[in-house]
Formats: structure tokens, C-alpha cells, sequence
């Protein structure tokens, strides 16, 4: 922890390229080792760590690829967290991306039907209007409690501010200890539903503008 508490001051939020792969991924990959939606979509036990490396590596290059919101936090101690999603629009990803997608989902046992159960309290709950989408937001957990999750909060929901087209941020998380961070930043539950033996909350925070 002690390399990140002398960097933290130092530490910037930068859109992410492809070069910061291998390190958001791995980070990410250590920041979800204990959550309950990754646990849920993916199964936990043997092979869990690269079924989530390889989770978040697709995802990060489709959202690359597709130019849409990838933030990392970087100083000189490397990258300490990361976040993602998408704008107002979800383009298709890149037919290579989606085989691969596919292929990752077979490989993991009744992973497409409990992708579904996700996407549906998901979409119950979401906003009618245009908005972005944090779908992932992670920092390592050598790295908690220093504001680096909360850099990386407001440099995305800067960037949707700064769309005329987006209305807000929603997003979705399955930890309890998360709730009041989001609601320090101004998010409020519009729902919630169940994956499994857990609660997933959703959450939208709305651009007020005049």
C-alpha cells in the first residue's frame, strides 16, 4: 500500500489505450476477486482468476474499440484502478470480439442464462432516457481509501456531463459497502433485484442542467 499512499497525490486519470491493457486487466482482475456479480456470472472456485482476467480483457478491448469511455489511474507505482463503459449508444461489438465473447461464455457453464438473469434486473431498472453506462469501475485493493475510486467516479460522469445527449450515469453493483459511496456522489437506487444468493442494486445519477 505504501507505494500508492507516496503516489496518490500524483496519481491522473487518463483515458486508457491499448497499451494499458495487461495492466487495467490485471488490476481489475485483483479488485473483483471477492464480488458477488463477477462471482455470479462466472462461478467461482478453480480457474476463477483467468475466467475474470479474460472477462474484463474482452470487454476492455470491445469498449476500446468501439472508442467508448475507458478510464485508467495512473501514477509512477503503475495503474492503481480502472473503469468503463458506455455512451448514450451501444454499437456492435467487432464480429472477432463477439466470436470471442461467445466462445468465453460456452467455456463457462451456464454462464449465457445467468448473463440473461443480469441483463434483465439490469434493463428493468435502467433509465428511459439517454444516458452513460458504468458497467465497470475497480481499483486495487492495496489502493483503497485513498479517493482513487472516486477520481476515477467523477472523470466518468464528467465525461457524460459534457454529452448534451446523456441525461446521466446509471450503473449496477452488488456490494452493500458500495452504496454509500455512489450516494455520496449524488446516485440514487432505482431498483434492485436478485443474482443468485445476492442483492444487485441499481443506481442512476442524474445530470441536473438548466
Amino acid at each position: 500500500m505504501l507505494r500508492y499512499i507516496d503516489c496518490a497525490r500524483s496519481m491522473k486519470i487518463t483515458p486508457a489505450s491499448p497499451a494499458d491493457l495487461d495492466d487495467a486487466v490485471s488490476c481489475l482482475a485483483t479488485a473483483f476477486a471477492q464480488d458477488p456479480i463477477t462471482g455470479y456470472l462466472l462461478q467461482t472456485g478453480s480457474g476463477y482468476h483467468e475466467r475474470v482476467s479474460r472477462f474484463f480483457a474482452i470487454l476492455m478491448r470491445a469498449r476500446l474499440a468501439l472508442e467508448m469511455p475507458v478510464f485508467v489511474a495512473r501514477s509512477s507505482a503503475g495503474i492503481g484502478g480502472a473503469a468503463m463503459g458506455y455512451t448514450t449508444v451501444r454499437p456492435e461489438w467487432p464480429s472477432g470480439l463477439t466470436e470471442e465473447w461467445e466462445r468465453f461464455e460456452k467455456a463457462v457453464p451456464g454462464m449465457p442464462d445467468r448473463m440473461s438473469i443480469y441483463d434483465e434486473v439490469a434493463a428493468k431498472y435502467k433509465p428511459p432516457v439517454p444516458h452513460y453506462y458504468l458497467g465497470v469501475i475497480g481499483t486495487d485493493p492495496n489502493a483503497q481509501g485513498l479517493g482513487i475510486g472516486t477520481q476515477l467516479l467523477r472523470a466518468f460522469c464528467d465525461a457524460s456531463a459534457s454529452d448534451p445527449l446523456s441525461s446521466g450515469v446509471y450503473l449496477e453493483t452488488a456490494q452493500a459497502s458500495n452504496l454509500r459511496f455512489y450516494e455520496r456522489a449524488g446516485f440514487v437506487e432505482t431498483g434492485r433485484g436478485t443474482l443468485g444468493s445476492s442483492t444487485l442494486w441499481c443506481m442512476y445519477l442524474a445530470h441536473n442542467r438548466r
